[in-house]
Formats: structure tokens, C-alpha cells, sequence
């Protein structure tokens, strides 16, 4: 089962079955996937709790790694946004460090660009080691490239400047041969964003509010393992590799969530065009300088912030339709909660 949200610009699909993935975002007048569209439903143990499949845009939550419900249903509503257009809230008990969230994905009409308004709520009497990224799989295009408004990364437990890395240029995932992780150090002071372009500068960019600073590219490499897993997590011939958005500068470490509060953000997800000679300039600085020019142009900073004031309005709204029933945690928690006089801190459905 699915669900669509669709507009003029874009058509969204999301699985309620599969930890609410968004399994992909098509670009109407372009005609054009934004993300990777797996063409088959093929898990492998690569989760916390083994199941997971690539492609679309998973969230993770809660611990380090791939997250439990990656391959399990999640509770799905129809909530009225601010503006009077459907909202699809995507929703769940977290059972281990147990504590509720939800997404709630925009799509206002005519906006080129997907939000994701996510909310995290703390509901215990003490701090919760935090865990979030949003992962999106992107084709694996010759000569694509990834950008972002850093100058220095952790590869390994080592940090080295942007892009080269050994006498390699790691911003093109082609060229290396290894599997292998980036995780960018974009200063506070910088507007977090992440863009993968072909070699004409078209693709897709990741942008959102401050709190989720931490960004990170992984690619599978271009030796006979990550050649091999690619065609096993889809098919041969189309390969697969991802972009990233988390709390933290690296998927390594957990913030520090106080207790009884919530914390919330609007990510923003949409095709990205600028100009294919600067993104791939040899100077770094360059190519994320018009990288940045770009999609200030297209979403300036302020607009984001803006539109997460607004969505901010929904957070707390009551569903007008549950479309999807995930797993009865919550439920029982809150008879738990009601037996011994406690407040368990879960929204009303």
C-alpha cells in the first residue's frame, strides 16, 4: 500500500508498510525522478533488526544504525495543514528508549519543494541519548557529484580537508573504489544543505533548518563487493548511493535530549539546476559557493524558517483520518501509564 501527495510540481509516494520511506518523488514538467526509485522490494540485513531496503528517503530514529521499524509499519493520518492542503502524518512509539514522533509532510500547492516537519518528544523525567537521519538514496550517475558547505570531513576516525582525500576527489563517488563514508563538518554559523548533481549541474538537494546540522554522503565503491550489493539491493545496472541528514556531525554519537521536551525541524527536498561549470570546479569553495547562490535563490533561508513557524502550527493537531495502523505500542503504553498514574506523553492519535 502507498500514499500519494501530489501537487502541480511534484508527486510524493510514501509506504506506510516500510517504516513510511518515501519511495520517491517525481518531477512533473521535468518528467524526471528526483530520488532513487528501487524498482523491487529487496531487504537485507542491514538494519537493527535485519530488514532493510534501499532507495527513497527512510528515517531513522531512537539508536545507531538502520532504524527498527525500517521494514515495519508506522501509523499514517491526514492532518489539515496550515493553509487548508492535506498533511500526511507519519507516526510511532519508539519502544526501546520509548518515546513518540512523527513527520509530517508538506507538499503546498505549487511548492517545488517536499517538508518534512519532524517532531521528537522526550516525555521521561530524564535526559534521552538522541538519534536521527534522514537518508535518501540518489542514482549513481557517472560523473555525479556531491556538495556541500563544508570545508572539512571525517573519513574514518581521521578529519581531512574537502574534497581530495589521498590523491582522490571522494565529492564523485565514481572514482573511488571502496565503500566509503563522508561526514561533513558544515560550521554552525552555515546554512545546512547537501546537493547531488550530474554533469550538467541538475539533481536533487537536501536542505533544512539548523538543528539538523550533520550531513554525510556513502557510497557503495566501485570494487566487485559494492558492485555486487548494489545489483543485490535492486538490480543490476542501477546503481545506488546516498545522501544524508542527522542531528550530529557523525552517525557515531548521540545528542543530548533534556527531559520533557520536544524538539522539532522542517527539512525541504527538491530538484536543484546550477551551473555545471562552478559545480565542478576543482576549487571546492567554489562549487559550493554557487551551490549555495543557487538555492538561496530557490528557497532562501528566511522562507525556511518562515515555513517551520508556520508547519509548527500542525504539530499539535489532532489527525482528521488515520489512513494506516502501525503497531499497537503507544496503545499499551498509555493503559500502562493510566494504571500507575503516570503521564506518558503520547499525542492524541
Amino acid at each position: 500500500p502507498s500514499f500519494v501527495l501530489e501537487n502541480d510540481v511534484l508527486r510524493v509516494r510514501v509506504l506506510p508498510g516500510v517504516g513510511g520511506k518515501v519511495a520517491d518523488i517525481y518531477h512533473k514538467p521535468l518528467e524526471r525522478e528526483l530520488i532513487y526509485r528501487n524498482p523491487v522490494f529487496q531487504p537485507g540485513n542491514l538494519a537493527l533488526r535485519n530488514a532493510w531496503t534501499s532507495g527513497g528517503i527512510e528515517w531513522n530514529t531512537a539508536q545507531i544504525g538502520h532504524h527498527y521499524l525500517a521494514c515495519s509499519p508506522v501509523h499514517c493520518a491526514r492532518v489539515e495543514g496550515p493553509d487548508g492542503s492535506p498533511v500526511l502524518r507519519i507516526y510511532a512509539w519508539e519502544r526501546v528508549k520509548r518515546f513518540p514522533y512523527h513527520i509530517d509532510l508538506h507538499l503546498p500547492p505549487g511548492s517545488p519543494f517536499l517538508f518534512a516537519r519532524v517532531r521528537l518528544i522526550n516525555p521521561h523525567d530524564y535526559e534521552l541519548p538522541m538519534y536521527w537521519w534522514s537518508n535518501t538514496g540518489m542514482a549513481e550517475l557517472d560523473g555525479g557529484r556531491v556538495i556541500t558547505p563544508a570545508d572539512t570531513t571525517y573519513h574514518g576516525m581521521t578529519v581531512y580537508d574537502c574534497p581530495v582525500i589521498k590523491g582522490l576527489d571522494y565529492s564523485y563517488p565514481t572514482q573511488v573504489r571502496r565503500a566509503y563514508d563522508l561526514f561533513f563538518r558544515i560550521p554552525p554559523e552555515r546554512r545546512p544543505w547537501e546537493v547531488y548533481v550530474d554533469r550538467d549541474g541538475r539533481g536533487y538537494v537536501h536542505t533544512s533548518t539548523a538543528r539538523l546540522k550533520g550531513r554525510k554522503l556513502f557510497a557503495w565503491g566501485m570494487a566487485q563487493g559494492g558492485r555486487r550489493w548494489g545489483e543485490y539491493l535492486a538490480i543490476p545496472g542501477k546503481p545506488h548511493m546516498e545522501i544524508q541528514a542527522g542531528l550530529m556531525y557523525t552517525q557515531s554519537h548521540s545528542a543530548r535530549m533534556p527531559a520533557k521536551s520536544q524538539w522539532t525541524w522542517t527539512e525541504a527536498m527538491g530538484y536543484f539546476e546550477g551551473d555545471a561549470a562552478r559545480l565542478h570546479s576543482d576549487d571546492w569553495r567554489e562549487a559550493y559557493t554557487e551551490g549555495e547562490r543557487v538555492l538561496d535563490e530557490m528557497l532562501p533561508r528566511e522562507e525556511l524558517e518562515r515555513l517551520d513557524a508556520e508547519f509548527a502550527g500542525t504539530d499539535a493537531r489532532v489527525p482528521e483520518e488515520v489512513l494506516f495502523r502501525g503497531h499497537g505500542w503507544a496503545a499499551l503504553e498509555q493503559m500502562r501509564a493510566r494504571e500507575a498514574g503516570d503521564d506518558p506523553g503520547i499525542p492524541p492519535e
